[in-house]
């Protein structure tokens, strides 16, 4: 039986070695470490670590936000982790075992995953209740438009505009040139064409 480490920071700012000391302290050998948000499932260390389970082997994280920020994707990790006989534990909320058959542990699962989701759904009104008010007062002029005057980005945007007009597909503007949507809808945004 193996204890694997999972360890993620939500960016690159963000340090890890809390965790990793305290998953060292509980006896994980192997570790696998990202930094990257948890609102996705697309992470390199987390498929790789599902991967690679073996049966018995028990998964540990520092606290179950660690593994998802969505309960839907937090219940599907924990099946695949199940699927290949391996149990998962967090070091903080002493609650989460899956290595034994235990329905508490599961009912605790459900509501505390539940929790985590919609702490993270507040977190993004109040953010968004944030930004309408400082919009309201002039406050908020949103994300720098990333295709500036002068050089290259000025000739890009110079570029996207006129295909926008002449009715190229955003898809295939951005595309071309190497933009994103975003950047193309706030251009246009800025030239009044949206």
């Amino acid at each position: 039986m193996r204890k694997i480490a999972y360890i993620r920071v939500s960016s690159e700012g963000q340090n890890t070695a809390r965790q990793k000391k305290a998953l060292k302290q509980a006896g994980c050998t192997v570790f696998y470490e990202e930094k990257v948000s948890g609102a996705t499932m697309e992470r390199p260390q987390l498929q790789a670590l599902l991967d690679e389970l073996q049966e018995g082997d028990i998964v540990l994280v520092h606290e179950i936000s660690r593994l998802s920020r969505s309960t839907k994707d937090l219940l599907e990790i924990i099946e695949r982790i199940r699927e290949k006989g391996a149990g998962l534990k967090s070091v903080t909320e002493t609650w989460l075992d899956t290595s034994t058959d235990n329905p508490m542990n599961e009912f605790l699962l459900t509501i505390f995953s539940g929790l985590v989701q919609f702490e993270r759904s507040m977190i993004k009104q109040r953010q968004k209740e944030g930004i309408e008010i400082a919009k309201a007062q002039g406050k908020f002029k949103g994300r720098k438009v990333e295709v500036t005057e002068g050089g290259k980005k000025a000739q890009k945007a110079v570029q996207a505009i006129e295909w926008y007009k002449e009715g190229k597909s955003v898809r295939d503007i951005c595309k071309t040139l190497s933009i994103g949507t975003g950047t193309l809808y706030r251009l246009l945004e800025r030239e009044g064409l949206r």
